[in-house]
């Protein structure tokens, strides 16, 4: 009997407890504000370790193939198909009126991206609200293109400074 009663007291005394309670608590910063704090250097980057190249398992491969491509419709008379690129879905070459590449090259301005000579075209839509400032420069094998869209005023507006930024960029 004794064991029994000493069982029943020890769950009496150690096996019902309470229901824990939700505490809040609120604690003031007395810290100066966030814009008026120093700014904090960002942390080094390491450099970039070389290593094998990243092979896709066969799983990601067949997701990857089954994506839809695009139906394009029949070329338009004056356009060829241009080489495979990993970075767009399609590549077209398109000549001028004249049948002539030329007359394209004649329209666009010289500028330059990074000491390298480029081409640089500057449109407006035909209402005049829209325009597009456009710089393509050739490097290593490849066309690279960076391009200004939006509000004319503020494209015509921003142009010398896009220009400017272009020039003194460096292109790895």
């Amino acid at each position: 009997m004794r064991p029994l009663f000493l069982l029943s007291a020890s769950l009496l005394a150690f096996g019902c407890k309470p229901a824990p309670q939700v505490a809040r608590y609120e604690v003031k910063s007395e810290a100066a504000p966030a814009a008026a704090a120093a700014p904090v250097a960002p942390a080094p980057v390491a450099a970039p370790v070389a290593s094998a190249p990243m092979v896709a398992p066969a799983s990601m491969k067949a997701e990857a193939a089954a994506f839809d491509a695009p139906k394009w419709a029949k070329l338009p008379a004056g356009w060829s198909v241009g080489p495979e690129n990993s970075m767009r879905k399609a590549t077209w070459i398109v000549a001028g009126p004249q049948g002539t590449s030329a007359e394209i090259a004649a329209s666009a301005k010289a500028g330059k991206v990074g000491g390298i000579e480029s081409q640089r075209f500057v449109m407006t839509s035909t209402d005049g609200k829209t325009s597009l400032d456009a710089f393509m420069t050739p490097k290593d094998g490849a066309t690279w293109f960076f391009k200004m869209k939006g509000d004319a005023a503020a494209v015509e507006t921003n142009a010398a400074a896009f220009a400017a930024f272009l020039s003194e960029s460096k292109l790895p």
